[in-house]
């Protein structure tokens, strides 16, 4: 996202003295200072509200500014946040128009070796707890990772093979295995069960997505799995706004600046 945006502002130097050329850096800074509160707390989370559909708190107040010198203010959103996901990175598809982001949740699907590198899941809202902006709660994305990190079988032993107990018609083929605890969260697929003694194809006749089973007849469809990452249209073109209220504001904040300076 980076770029340089810059004003000419000697228009307003002509004809000063000596003494007043001195109060230049300091109404600069404090210039520079107003301009970059306005963009990044005000015209920005104005524009965020105008393109996005309820965008969370978090969101609105991820531009950050900071005055680096007497003339430059630099603008940045946030980035390597501990849990969730960076704002500069999935704001950065609708700056430009690009495929969607791909969230942590995704990133670990893939990095655990869950879904496949071509798999991307999709929420089904309707059966997802929501947040107060109407998104999908947090607390269910981590729920699911906690509950397909936990559900992996383990590898067995032939001596715990145990042919007498029974999932339906099909043969359980682990001893002590229970369905409430192994699968309150599960996968279709699930590339970690490849070359394991469990076949998961053998216990379900589902879609691909990912399910969390409640109880025994209680089961619910969480996620799905597009085949390719949705795209993002350019929606959020902040550059452009940045640069149009230098343009207009610039001139004026520093005449502003310049007069109180001169006190």
């Amino acid at each position: 996202m980076a770029q340089t945006i810059t004003h000419n502002i000697d228009a307003v130097l002509k004809g000063l003295d000596l003494y007043a050329r001195t109060k230049v850096p300091k109404a600069a800074r404090v210039a520079i200072g107003r301009l970059g509160y306005d963009v990044a707390k005000v015209f920005v989370p104005q524009l965020m509200n105008e393109v996005f559909d309820s965008p969370n708190a978090f969101t609105i107040k991820s531009l950050n500014y900071k005055v680096v010198s007497n003339y430059e203010v630099q603008l940045d959103f946030r980035k390597d946040v501990g849990k969730g996901n960076d704002p500069a990175r999935y704001l950065y598809p609708s700056t430009v128009g690009a495929p969607a982001y791909e969230t942590k949740f995704s990133r670990y699907l893939h990095a655990a070796g869950i879904a496949p590198s071509n798999r991307y899941p999709i929420p089904v809202k309707g059966n997802l707890a929501k947040n107060s902006y109407g998104k999908v709660s947090q607390g269910e994305y981590s729920k699911a990772w906690t509950g397909l990190s936990s559900s992996r079988p383990k590898r067995r032993q032939k001596k715990d093979l145990d042919s007498s107990l029974r999932f339906g018609q099909s043969k359980r083929r682990m001893t002590g295995f229970n369905p409430n605890a192994n699968f309150r969260y599960f996968s279709i697929p699930d590339n970690r069960m490849m070359n394991t003694s469990f076949r998961q194809t053998n216990l379900f006749g589902l879609g691909d997505g990912i399910y969390r089973a409640k109880g025994r007849n209680d089961l619910q469809l969480l996620f799905t799995y597009a085949k390719s990452k949705p795209k993002t249209p350019k929606i959020f073109p902040y550059q452009e706004l940045v640069a149009r209220a230098v343009e207009k504001r610039a001139e004026g904040t520093f005449r502003r600046a310049f007069k109180q300076a001169l006190k």
